[in-house]
């Protein structure tokens, strides 16, 4: 009986091997017959599926340090249209009650713009005055303080905002007001704090290309979205419209790091390492700060909307400002240099910070 019983079992074992499918290694066949293992392209396509911001940035600098030429003579057209195309697709995926509720949060839109216009060029006041006391160049110095009068971004605070899945309209909102406040807030910091004056475009003219190249795009999102085939739409191609965006941040991010490549700074090797070091650095702290600062104030989206708001400075407002107060100077390079690198590094920094934000915000 137990031999029989040895064999049966024997028997089934043997059954069951035979019947279960033999683990079998899925490979690629390319061009000419030969073949690779399959695992390791999908672990790698799944990872830069996973951190497709990420991904892209690095390749996007990695480019644009190779060959700067493309992305400087695409600067215009992306600056216009991949702009554009950030705002529409902001404004299509809002809702009109989102934005109206960004608009009347008054704590913080004047938590944002008080942290921009007026704590950071304070806080940057003891830093540089201990700076001055170092090698580096004062007019870079000069440049710095300046850089830190500057009111925030316009598209990028946004565009990072959305890929952190954070509260898109506060950003969109104090992107804005920002802007316009800066038009008077600034010039008046510089006189303060260097005592120069600067003459700015009116606040009409600035309300005007805000007009254009913000709440215009956005009202037209807010126009598509009125149909309920796209929103249905929007709604099973999320990551479709996820990506779109990603790729037009990733293309302004192309074009920046293209300029600063491609035009240099004009400034000392030991200036120009010292600024690389140390903007990156500053920033990240002052993002850091922000953070923490949001996250006492407001829920989690709103706090990631403040600390790219609030840690952001212009480019397109800077340079011109900086021009002005410095005009005919054989310096004005060194002027100039922070914001030109603090620019991309904002762009940078930002896109590392996203996708943890991302999973913080999204986490229920």
């Amino acid at each position: 009986m137990r031999i029989t019983a040895a064999l049966l079992v024997l028997q089934s074992s043997r059954a069951l091997s035979l019947a279960r499918p033999r683990a079998t290694t899925k490979r690629t066949v390319l061009r000419g017959g030969s073949t690779i293992d399959a695992a390791p392209v999908k672990r790698i396509t799944n990872f830069v599926d996973r951190n497709f911001f990420v991904c892209g940035m690095v390749a996007s600098v990695a480019v644009a340090g190779f060959s700067p030429g493309p992305g400087q003579a695409c600067e215009k057209f992306v600056g216009k249209y991949a702009v554009a195309t950030i705002f529409v697709l902001s404004g299509l995926g809002l809702k009109l009650s989102e934005l109206k509720k960004a608009a009347t949060n008054l704590k913080l839109n004047g938590l944002t713009q008080g942290a921009n216009l007026i704590a950071f060029p304070a806080l940057m006041l003891p830093v540089i005055s201990l700076l001055r006391k170092t090698s580096l160049d004062g007019r870079l110095l000069d440049g710095l303080l300046v850089t830190s009068c500057l009111p925030t971004t316009v598209n990028m605070c946004v565009a990072l905002t959305q890929a952190s899945d954070g509260d898109v309209a506060a950003a969109l909102t104090n992107a804005v007001i920002g802007n316009l406040l800066g038009v008077v807030v600034t010039p008046a910091l510089v006189f303060a704090l260097m005592q120069k004056s600067v003459q700015l475009p009116p606040a009409a003219q600035v309300a005007r290309s805000l007009g254009a190249k913000v709440a215009l795009p956005v009202f037209v999102g807010q126009l598509l979205r009125r149909s309920s085939y796209i929103r249905s739409m929007l709604e099973k191609r999320k990551t479709l419209a996820k990506r779109a965006q990603e790729l037009a941040l990733l293309s302004v991010v192309w074009c920046a790091f293209s300029a600063a490549f491609g035009k240099g700074l004009g400034v000392s090797g030991s200036d120009l390492a010292a600024l690389l070091i140390g903007l990156p650095l500053l920033h990240v702290a002052i993002l850091r700060l922000c953070l923490k600062v949001g996250r006492t104030q407001f829920e989690e989206k709103e706090a990631t909307a403040f600390a790219f708001c609030a840690s952001h400075k212009t480019l397109a407002f800077g340079l011109p400002l900086i021009r002005t107060l410095f005009e005919g100077s054989p310096d004005l390079a060194y002027y100039c240099a922070p914001i030109m690198v603090l620019h991309p590094a904002q762009l940078f920094i930002g896109s590392l910070f996203a996708p943890g934000l991302k999973e913080r915000n999204v986490t229920p």
